[in-house]
């Protein structure tokens, strides 16, 4: 990302969920598991999708919970060099997690919000969500009319964000008519690593 200019705003990687579906089949954790199926020594997909967000915007934060020292540690070795800082929290689910982080990290445009098991995405695509933050934006990607991510959410929703206290998200805010759908041929924004299997070759 050489000749790329960091945009104004916050890239949020969320990355303090359990992972419980893959622990079940694996019994490993899946951030810190090869990125690719058949190599074992591939990046992690924690670290993978580090190197992706790393540089998109003028700040970075990875929000950590502090019950995963092994994730803790592979980011306190690589997070620096790549610009970005480290927020370890106790988190309730997945809307706990970007209460706190955006809580964290008042942006005066919004946030970029990431899901760290996604390290499939292309860095066009990261980049092109990243020009999309805007204060009143509501946008996120779609491939062949399915929506994934990354997700942007304008500073105008800061206080809705704040007030989330349970697994859910921000689901709510994307069924509301001001979200706007960016058509992109990149099928990793559908591709999160839920199970073993949806590691790609």
């Amino acid at each position: 990302m050489s000749s790329w200019t960091p945009v104004a705003g916050c890239t949020l990687i969320l990355a303090a969920g359990q992972g419980e579906r893959y622990r079940q089949h694996r019994g490993e954790d899946k951030l810190l598991a090869p990125s690719r199926a058949n190599d074992p020594s591939a990046t992690p997909i924690l670290l993978a999708t580090l190197q992706a967000c790393a540089g998109l915007t003028e700040r970075c934060v990875l929000v950590l919970s502090d019950d995963q020292p092994e994730r803790i540690a592979l980011a306190q070795q690589h997070a620096p060099a790549l610009g970005i800082e480290l927020l370890c929290i106790s988190s309730r689910g997945l809307g706990h997690s970007l209460a706190q982080a955006t809580e964290a990290t008042e942006s005066a445009l919004g946030w970029l919000v990431a899901l760290a098991d996604m390290p499939y995405i292309q860095a066009s695509t990261w980049q092109r969500m990243a020009q999309a933050i805007q204060p009143d934006a509501l946008a996120l990607p779609t491939f062949h009319g399915q929506r994934g991510h990354p997700r942007v959410i304008g500073s105008r929703y800061a206080r809705q964000l704040r007030e989330l206290n349970n697994d859910h998200g921000a689901q709510h805010l994307f069924r509301l008519p001001a979200v706007q759908e960016i058509e992109i041929d990149d099928r990793g924004i559908m591709l999160d690593v839920d199970v073993p299997t949806d590691r790609i070759q």
